[in-house]
């Protein structure tokens, strides 16, 4: 079945590319399907059934594209007959429970209709509706209104379905919206922008179920701090608002935050835990099936049936029924009956990164991992049988590995005592008092490791891909994190019970959870602080598909002869041959992994042009520049999204600019060091992204304006690059430097501008020149630092200018746009400014001086290239112009 659903699964993945229509598919299935019935005596036939269901997952993939009708949200949204500027009115029941969060709630809305223009339309699809609660009065008016599942609701807001930051690299908004089985989002300006119109249906069995967890979410904020409640509701609810920024940076740096998301690994110790509890009172397989089972799925769509939950939830009801039905000892072929499962129920789940993930994991664990433990065990314990008469053809540290954590003297004695005939073993145990309870724990930890770490590299092409991330310390930290999550759930579970009966005897439990959850951060924590036990790592960009297969179809292999593996079968001559090839692949695989990890190609090759490029980071600046000789500049980093409620005591897990834009594409760039970094100002929406760069990436050089130990985003970027030991300079007017045969030169700020001038006009202006193009960057210089530009002798005339400020009316005087009269005029700014950049005349003053004004709110990230002689620009939705 594992096979079939690979076939199944290439077949989806092909989908896009066959060249036939449906009807042919059919045909061609068929024709597979009963060719391999009158040939099924044949070797052939398996390649035909393969055929059959590869052409059944492409059928499967065309239906589900072809279900996106007409009247679809997304399809409407996208088609422009609904608004992506103006706020849209909408109808329809909320499903599922109420959300909270930190500061509001989360309300899924089954849509029925929509209001275009002013007629109402029958529509359909799934929007997620924020409520945002910033204030104790907003959260009562919004207490009054009714939105408990059921309830249909009116509600006005401006639909977000496109990428609020649009650049290369990361995934997109729409594709993940897809993957969760939404059409859009949306955030509501008020309590006026919702009304409910009823309830239509009620089931108070479901919402009992609903409140009781919205209630256990009340009481982990009333026992725990924020930083141990925020875990308990996510790894034990569902829940991941009220999750804080530390807290997941420390998870994700340590390669354990999966254990915090709601997946398999929970789905299976809540399951396990439960057939256990049940075992104690039945026998009876069927039974603890129906018990267990019923019990996992009413917790799944307790915590609210996301996918994720969903997909490992009937994984686990599958595995299950296969130990019922006697079918345990094949649990590959129970993981394929899932994957074509889940295939066949969503499709376009298999270029999620979720279903990758889980199903590359699950399958390096049934495929690899189990048999693989199961035949060490087998060597430890081996003794002469009839079917086993010689130990395993193993080398000696092998056998004394698998004999030191699994043989047991006493059971040996015991078969010893059984036997007609008689045999000496010559072992060398381990005769210590209480070795037994030493040894088992041993051999587990030995089998966490040894599954965490074939985990870690089957999916190792996915983590790279997906989050830019290899952590070898997660292989000890899942057993860490995973032992110690267990105990403060029990702890805290046990806490909450007793708050119910007594403050006082929840008290210690209390306690004890948060020493516990202390134990458990600090030491991915101090693992942090060696970068080679996590550090960050990009992609080979347009190349990466054929580095990655190559990998797997090394590992693939590899997989396959542990799964088969049997060292007391005794073997004819050709196993010599068979262990140089396994040996051959299993060295290119070593040197395919670290040429993933290590990246030696990654970086783009010089073409010996100038290249500017304007990202788009929402409001605030980020330039990357590419000398002619390959070295990189980065100018600012934008910020602004993760630190706007700096100085609160619960700062939510909420993706940084840095982080999630800037170095996102970076990393899909193929850069792993950036030669120089430049911090205009000490402006968030300059200079906080660049705290991110700094703690990704290595930094060859950093320029300041000056330093003021003040400003608090300012003194995380240099306490990062101090650690990594990066040089810092400090520039001003009149300095020049040579950049792979660019000039860039520092018009300002004077050695006076901290003295006379405020923050924004002390920003760094430079200008770069390569033969008769030029560029000039003004960070947010205001009026006053314009003064002092146009009154010196620089040259000020360039080809393209970062407009100062935004398109602030505080910049962009005549006399400046007039000095420069460039040929574009480039403004870094949202799509929507919430302080109105660009201002309208600063655009006019700009086109009137004969500049094309261009945004990157409107146009995404926009790039500049030259020669020294052409200048070739283009946008993220256009192609290339001269």
């Amino acid at each position: 079945m594992l096979w079939l659903a690979v076939c199944f699964a290439t077949g989806i993945g092909a989908a896009a590319y066959m060249p036939f229509g449906p009807e042919v598919l059919v045909g061609l299935c068929a024709l597979s399907a009963v060719a391999s019935f009158f040939l099924r005596t044949h070797w052939f036939s398996t390649v035909l059934i393969f055929i059959a269901f590869a052409l059944s997952g492409s059928l499967i993939q065309l239906g589900a594209e072809a279900s996106n009708r007409p009247d679809r949200l997304g399809r409407m949204y996208d088609d422009g007959r609904i608004s992506s500027v103006e706020p849209v009115e909408f109808v329809g029941k909320v499903v599922g429970s109420v959300e909270s969060a930190s500061e509001g709630i989360f309300v899924l809305v089954e849509v029925d209709s929509v209001f275009v223009g002013d007629q109402q339309t029958k529509a359909s699809g799934r929007v997620r509706v924020f409520a945002p609660m910033p204030t104790p009065e907003i959260a009562a008016l919004y207490h009054d209104i009714s939105t408990r599942r059921g309830t249909r609701v009116r509600v006005l807001c401006e639909l977000k379905r496109d990428d609020e930051f649009r650049n290369p690299g990361g995934l997109s908004r729409r594709k993940i919206l897809e993957w969760q089985g939404l059409d859009a989002t949306c955030s509501l300006n008020g309590p006026l922008a919702v009304e409910s119109l009823g309830q239509t249906e009620r089931n108070d069995f479901v919402d009992s179920i609903y409140d009781a967890r919205e209630g256990l979410i009340t009481k982990f904020r009333e026992l725990f701090n924020p930083h141990v409640a925020g875990v308990m509701i996510a790894s034990l609810l569902g829940n991941k608002h009220f999750l804080d920024a530390s807290t997941a940076d420390i998870f994700r740096e340590g390669g354990t935050f999966h254990i915090l998301v709601i997946s398999g690994l929970h789905i299976t110790f809540i399951g396990g835990l439960a057939a256990w509890f049940v075992g104690l009172f039945t026998k009876r397989k069927a039974v603890q099936f129906v018990i267990v089972c019923t019990f996992l799925w009413l917790y799944t769509f307790a915590v609210g049936a996301e996918i994720p939950v969903v997909r490992a939830s009937l994984m686990f009801t599958v595995l299950w029924f296969s130990y019922v039905i006697h079918r345990s000892g094949s649990l590959a072929n129970a993981h394929g009956v899932c994957g074509l499962i889940l295939l066949a129920w969503r499709p376009n789940d298999l270029f999620s990164p979720s279903f990758q993930l889980t199903f590359v994991s699950v399958a390096a664990i049934v495929m690899v991992g189990f048999p693989l433990i199961k035949m060490l065990q087998s060597i430890g314990r081996w003794v002469p049988s009839t079917t086993t008469p010689f130990p395993a053809r193993v080398p000696a540290w092998l056998s004394r590995l698998c004999e030191t954590l699994y043989w047991n003297e006493k059971e040996w004695e015991i078969e010893s005592a059984r036997n007609v005939w008689s045999a000496n073993l010559f072992k060398l145990p381990l005769r210590r008092t209480g070795f037994g309870v030493v040894q088992r724990t041993t051999a587990y930890l030995f089998e966490g490791i040894l599954i965490s770490a074939i985990v870690q590299i089957a999916m190792l092409p996915l983590v790279v891909h997906y989050f830019h991330r290899v952590t070898p310390a997660s292989i000890p930290l899942n057993i860490w994190t995973g032992v110690l999550i267990a105990l403060e759930s029990f702890s805290a579970l046990t806490a909450v019970t007793f708050s119910y009966v007594s403050a006082s005897l929840a008290l210690p439990f209390v306690w004890l959870t948060e020493i516990i959850h202390w134990l458990m951060v600090s030491v991915p924590g101090q693992f942090a602080d060696f970068g080679w036990l996590s550090f960050r790592v990009p992609v080979y960009p347009g190349t990466e598909a054929w580095i990655y297969a190559v990998f797997y179809g090394t590992i693939i292999p590899l997989g396959l002869t542990a799964f088969i593996w049997n060292p007391f079968i005794v073997t004819s001559g050709s196993s010599r041959v068979r262990s140089r090839i396994i040996s051959a692949i299993a060295i290119l695989a070593f040197v395919t992994g670290f040429v993933i990890i290590l990246h030696p190609f990654s970086s783009p090759r010089p073409d010996g042009r100038l290249h500017v490029e304007f990202l788009d980071v929402g409001q605030g600046d980020s330039i990357f520049i590419t000398f002619p000789n390959g070295t990189t500049m980065l100018v600012d980093a934008g910020g602004r999204r993760r630190y706007d409620d700096e100085g609160k005591e619960f700062e939510p897990d909420i993706p940084s600019i840095g982080e999630a834009v800037v170095s996102e594409f970076l990393w899909e760039r193929g850069y792993s060091k950036i030669d120089f970094i430049v911090a205009t100002h000490a402006d968030a929406d300059h200079i906080q992204g660049l705290g991110d760069v700094a703690r990704n990436f290595r930094i060859g050089e950093a320029w300041f304006a000056k330093v003021s130990g003040t400003d608090p985003d300012e003194t995380r970027l240099i306490a990062e690059l101090n650690r990594q030991g990066t040089p810092l300079r400090t520039v001003s007017r009149g300095e020049r430097f040579e950049i792979g045969g660019a000039s860039v030169e520092i018009l300002s700020p004077g050695d006076d501008a901290f003295i006379t001038l405020k923050e924004n006009d002390r920003s760094v202006v430079m200008r770069i020149v390569l033969g008769q193009r030029s560029f000039l960057l003004t960070g947010d210089a205001e009026k006053e630092a314009e003064a002092g530009l146009t009154s010196g002798t620089s040259d000020l005339h360039s080809d393209v200018i970062k407009v100062p400020h935004h398109g602030s009316k505080t910049s962009s005087t005549a006399a400046f746009v007039d000095a420069v009269r460039p040929r574009f005029a480039v403004i870094p700014v949202g799509r929507r400014s919430a302080f109105g950049h660009p201002h309208k005349e600063v655009v006019d003053r700009w086109q009137a001086a004969g500049s094309s004004v261009l945004t990157t709110g409107q146009q995404g990230m926009i790039s500049f290239s030259t020669d020294g002689k052409d200048l070739v620009f283009t946008t993220f939705d256009r192609n290339a112009e001269q």
